[in-house]
């Protein structure tokens, strides 16, 4: 294996472990300044579309360019942008974060199923299978088959619903690729307006007193930057010497690393059952990622995953 393609894997590597402590600046909020998942949903979306900005501003300022007929569009993915992070950092303040990283991670079983409506693709024996096993791990990690559930149901069904705004933010990536927008622009203005819809529902008391003190600044640096920003670039670089299919095995890191967070840091406990459960939809998770690179590669020649293309130079063909 050549240097490259080494480093590539531990960039990955690196990154979905990076994903993996979101919890931690998430519980720290919510336990230090009382800040519900609305208000960090704000700080991360507002440091992070700062650090963007200047970084568009240095290396790529024509791409803060948008045309007004996208406006809407963006303003529209916006919105899923932050239902998706309220509803994910939700489910992480009320169950184990290894739960609620995966049932996020099931974004890629929504963007087939709203694929099949929006852009006509076929459902296959093996999107069905992988369905199946995912549906099926779903249940032992939520230990429903079992009769033992003593978890919050609304950390569930919200880490449910985070993965399906998700699913409707990565939609988005195709939409504007088919529009001509390029992924830093859309990545940085959907979270602009993400940021602005986020800020009017947020007492701002709480959210000064956040910002403004020692550990609470440093925390919201390390949310909107160390834990969303590095990681992309991480992946990105990564995309250019390893394939998609070995990125998105790889990335499933993410539930472990949350699952020993919960683990070491909070006490979270964790059954062989859940164990098995996750197995089964981590696996899932990597057949359908698969299967997703496959068909997008068919239709537009190469595959970026949407949350990579953001900070990747457009090839001149």
């Amino acid at each position: 294996m050549e240097s490259n393609q080494k480093k590539a894997m531990l960039a990955v590597v690196l990154g979905a472990t990076i994903f993996g402590f979101l919890g931690i600046s998430t519980r720290f909020f919510n336990s230090n300044y009382g800040l519900n998942s609305m208000e960090i949903t704000a700080i991360r979306l507002t440091f992070a579309s700062i650090f963007l900005l200047l970084i568009m501003a240095v290396l790529a300022r024509d791409k803060l360019k948008i045309r007004k007929q996208d406006i809407p569009l963006l303003f529209v993915f916006g919105i899923f942008k932050i239902a998706s992070d309220v509803t994910f950092f939700y489910s992480q303040t009320t169950i184990q974060l290894g739960l609620s990283t995966l049932l996020q991670m099931t974004a890629p079983y929504y963007v087939m199923l709203i694929s099949l409506v929006l852009f006509r693709e076929r459902l296959t024996w093996r999107k069905l299978f992988a369905l199946s096993i995912g549906t099926i791990g779903a249940v032992f990690v939520t230990d429903v088959l079992f009769g033992e559930v003593d978890m919050e149901i609304a950390g569930v069904l919200s880490a449910i619903a985070s993965g399906l705004f998700f699913g409707l933010f990565l939609i988005g990536g195709r939409l504007f690729n088919q529009r001509g927008i390029h992924p830093a622009t859309s990545l940085f203005y959907t979270f602009l307006f993400a940021d602005c819809i986020a800020l009017p529902f947020c007492f701002q008391g709480n959210l000064a007193e956040a910002v403004f003190s020692v550990d609470g600044f440093l925390m919201c640096l390390a949310l909107g930057i160390l834990m969303t920003l590095v990681p992309f670039f991480l992946y990105t670089w990564s995309t250019q010497y390893i394939v998609p299919t070995l990125s998105s095995m790889i990335s499933v890191l993410e539930v472990v690393t949350a699952t020993l967070v919960g683990f070491f840091i909070f006490g979270e406990n964790v059954s062989v059952m859940n164990i098995i459960g996750m197995s089964m939809v981590i696996l899932s998770i990597i057949l359908m990622n698969i299967k997703l690179h496959s068909d997008y590669r068919k239709k537009f020649g190469e595959y970026i995953p949407d949350k990579l293309k953001p900070f990747r130079r457009k090839q001149e063909h």
